[in-house]
């Protein structure tokens, strides 16, 4: 019997984002405590996904869809129960190539104003998109998401709310509910038939500033910290006498 599952299909997680604070098991084990039933955690150009990984979830009422988020032509896209490796997707004629209908391919924060949106090359490769996300970065009286609404009922797309959290206080502040039963296979098809609601509200325009001030800085750490991080040592030569 279909139900309405809560779910976030857009997270971000420690395990290949070193500047992020809580892992997988961590994200599921909360996500579990509030009421979540399907995750997906998209990390960018990493898999994080595992048969253990998805077994920790299942054991706390979750279904782990595998994702990424994958770097496209230089642009964001996201992509759900693929079989290839992520870096078998650097391009829109990979994505074309490996696509399966097993795959579900959504455009994340498509008409943001940042280099790595979709921007144009959505509607150049619109026919390869299964949903349009609806951030959660947005305020009353700044929304980007507006463009992407009206593109997604002019083209008959499916809205999916997620949080793209890469901080913990973003998880929650919007999210999707799925008419469906609790299997990858059901999820994915009915997010396609538009079997799925957004629950979302704008936030504070502070919010917004400290979210993406918070983002930043915690990146520039880990980079600073990676660039003091001692390199490898050559690997050693052993000199044979002749």
């Amino acid at each position: 019997m279909n139900v309405r599952l809560r779910a976030d299909l857009h997270l971000h997680t420690r395990e290949a984002e070193l500047s992020i604070t809580y892992s997988a098991r961590e994200m599921i084990a909360r996500a579990a405590r509030e009421g979540y039933r399907v995750l997906s955690i998209t990390n960018h150009d990493t898999i994080t996904f595992s048969d253990e990984l998805a077994a920790y979830a299942r054991d706390r009422g979750v279904l782990l869809i595998p994702g990424v988020e994958a770097t496209v032509e230089g642009r964001h896209v996201l992509v759900y129960n693929a079989d290839v490796a992520a870096d078998k997707l650097r391009t829109f004629a990979d994505l074309r190539r490996y696509r399966t209908p097993e795959w579900l391919v959504a455009a994340p924060h498509p008409l943001f104003p940042a280099s790595f949106c979709l921007r144009e090359r959505l509607w150049q490769e619109l026919d390869l998109f299964d949903a349009i996300e609806f951030s959660h970065f947005y305020t009353a009286r700044v929304d980007f998401n507006r463009a992407a609404v009206k593109l997604a009922s002019a083209v008959g797309l499916p809205l999916l709310g997620t949080s793209d959290s890469h901080l913990a206080d973003q998880f929650g502040t919007t999210f999707s509910l799925i008419e469906s039963d609790l299997s990858v296979e059901s999820v994915l098809s009915a997010i396609k038939q538009g079997r799925v609601s957004v629950v979302s509200r704008p936030l504070s325009p502070w919010r917004c500033l400290s979210i993406l001030a918070r983002q930043k800085l915690a990146a520039a750490r880990e980079s600073a910290r990676a660039r003091l991080r001692p390199s490898p040592p050559p690997p050693e030569t052993i000199l044979t006498p002749p």
